[in-house]
């Protein structure tokens, strides 16, 4: 689990330094990328551990990121993307957890629903506290509009990773054992 932690730490800490960078001219940043990645390795997770467990490695995880995002990012762009983690990570969890007890067969519900509220979320608080003062008001909706747009796009597409790393992989297991 340390490795996940280390995973995720690094994913976090790409996510906050290229989130400073728009693609070409459009409000979209290199951010919105990478910064998925952590919701589809903390579903996967979720998925074989226990809620407790994967707590533990999204703890680790931040704690590894934090230093090396405040020193990569500008302090308000580590600011926000803490405290949006802090919040949309563990709603993240909460709800696919959630997810799984109410709907177990439905695994595609579990991981994407549960990744594209809480991506709203952090999206809402990350742009909101990050460019604020630093960018007019239209240009921080624009930019976080298109940041979420794509990394509900990515969620989806990251849908069939889930399925084999997580679902297909966890019933090739039992069939060995």
């Amino acid at each position: 689990m340390f490795s996940c932690a280390i995973v995720l730490g690094v994913i976090i800490i790409i996510a906050n330094y290229t989130v400073q960078f728009n693609i070409a001219s459009t409000p979209l940043t290199f951010g919105a990328l990478t910064y998925p990645f952590s919701f589809l390795l903390l579903d996967i997770l979720s998925e074989k551990y226990p809620k407790k467990e994967v707590i533990k490695v999204l703890t680790l995880g931040l704690l590894i990121a934090f230093y090396p995002s405040y020193l990569s990012a500008t302090p308000n762009i580590a600011l926000a993307s803490i405290a949006a983690f802090c919040i949309s990570q563990p709603l993240d969890i909460t709800l696919f957890y959630m997810f799984k007890k109410y709907f177990p067969k439905l695994w595609w519900l579990r991981n994407t629903a549960s990744s594209i509220i809480a991506q709203f979320v952090d999206t809402l608080l990350f742009f909101g506290i990050a460019f604020f003062g630093a960018r007019a008001f239209g240009e921080c909706i624009e930019m976080a509009m298109a940041d979420y747009t794509i990394k509900a796009l990515l969620i989806v597409a990251n849908t069939p990773l889930f399925y084999l790393i997580a679902i297909k992989a966890k019933s090739l297991w039992k069939s060995i054992t």
